[in-house]
């Protein structure tokens, strides 16, 4: 049986040159990523496995340490990975970090989810570990998969989803809001190398009335870093910092 051609998007590199300063640094982190992807290309050449399908309706979320609402009578109909950075302020050395929103790519990686779900488990803290692409549409390396949103706040608590790239499903401009939160597992990465201070809670969020897309749920999962520090000590008066997740839409 011919590999999968998710597979091979999953890997372009996986026959090239070995990896170098100028693309990917070989990490634990990566390499424990090919190794799945590897695993997945031999299952996909022996007899009788069977194909990708990118059938969402075979893709399961993980489930929060204090469970989020279930999307009951909803349709799965994406999963995205993205990548940015958590914005804070300090209004003085003493104060508490306050949230002020945040900027993202998201990555469609719905067939990741509905096929290889051990691979989509993996790419939050290996899309942490790297910088995103310099071409602002440019795929997620090493994973290469496509843009199809945009992620940033109108204002200080209003998240907006704006899927508003030529590779975007047709699912416009989500304004969300909060509705429940769980804090993220105990073993989620809180940062980049594994060090940081934590990673963001895990959300469930509902459209706004002004909202002009299809889309009926927003779950923000599979968090890896974007905690600020504790206090705001040594801090400048804005920053980022910088995290990943795993973001599943339901209509």
């Amino acid at each position: 049986m011919k590999y999968s051609m998710l597979l091979a998007s999953l890997a372009p590199t996986l026959m090239a040159a070995p990896l170098t300063r100028d693309t990917f640094e070989w990490t634990p982190t990566l390499a424990g990523y090919f190794d799945v992807v590897f695993q997945y290309m031999q299952q996909a050449q022996s007899p009788g496995q069977p194909s990708a399908t990118c059938d969402l309706s075979r893709a399961a979320m993980p489930i929060a340490p204090t469970p989020l609402p279930n999307p009951t009578g909803l349709i799965l109909e994406h999963v995205a990975v993205g990548r940015g950075i958590q914005n804070y302020t300090c209004a003085n050395a003493t104060a508490t970090p306050a949230a002020l929103g945040a900027v993202a790519r998201f990555y469609n990686a719905s067939c990741v989810a509905a096929d290889y779900p051990d691979l989509l488990g993996l790419i939050p803290n290996l899309a942490l570990q790297y910088p995103l692409p310099a071409d602002p549409s440019a795929p997620l390396a090493p994973s290469d998969l496509q843009l199809s949103t945009h992620h940033y706040f109108s204002n200080a608590s209003t998240p907006v989803f704006a899927f508003d790239t030529a590779t975007s499903p047709k699912f416009g401009t989500i304004i969300a809001q909060k509705i429940h939160s769980s804090d993220a597992p105990a073993n989620a990465v809180p940062g980049i190398s594994g060090t940081g201070n934590g990673a963001v809670p895990w959300l469930y969020l509902t459209p706004r009335s002004t909202s002009e897309s299809p889309i009926k749920a927003v779950y923000r999962l599979s968090t890896a870093g974007g905690q600020p520090p504790e206090t705001c000590a040594n801090m400048p008066a804005a920053f980022s910092v910088d995290y990943s997740a795993i973001y599943w839409f339901y209509k």
